[in-house]
């Protein structure tokens, strides 16, 4: 997936294994402050899958901001118009940032909500710990 793609197939980019889903946008602030800690995370061995979802505002406003904080995180853009936020509506996400999710590789998906904002790689990784348990 390159820096932001479209959503074309995130069934098949999640199928059968777990994965971390953080929905962002540019005006976000927390957003900014958990997307480099995420991307580390990724980046490290032994981490499952992480990408992003920019939504609520147009996709050169999410790559403007992943230039600024020189970022470059697997992420889609899913829509700037009301109606048209695909991955939004099918994770039934409130309209409010910052969203992270954890998607099982039964496609049970569970969101995250402590912390809103992850602080630390080895803070993710214990969540994912916790959430999974030994079953991925």
């Amino acid at each position: 997936m390159r820096c932001l793609g479209t959503p074309d197939d995130v069934g098949a980019a999640l199928a059968d294994k777990a994965t971390l889903v953080n929905l962002w946008a540019s005006w976000c602030v927390p957003c900014g402050e958990k997307m480099p800690v995420l991307a580390t995370y990724a980046e490290r061995p032994g981490s499952i899958p992480a990408f992003g979802v920019n939504f609520k505002e147009p996709a050169s406003a999410g790559l403007t901001f992943m230039a600024e904080i020189g970022l470059c995180y697997p992420s889609l853009y899913d829509g700037d118009t009301e109606g048209e936020e695909t991955v939004q509506q099918a994770l039934r996400t409130p309209p409010v940032l910052p969203v992270n999710y954890l998607v099982r590789p039964d496609g049970i998906v569970e969101r995250v909500t402590d912390p809103l904002v992850f602080r630390s790689p080895q803070e993710i990784q214990s969540i994912v710990d916790r959430l999974l348990g030994t079953s991925w």
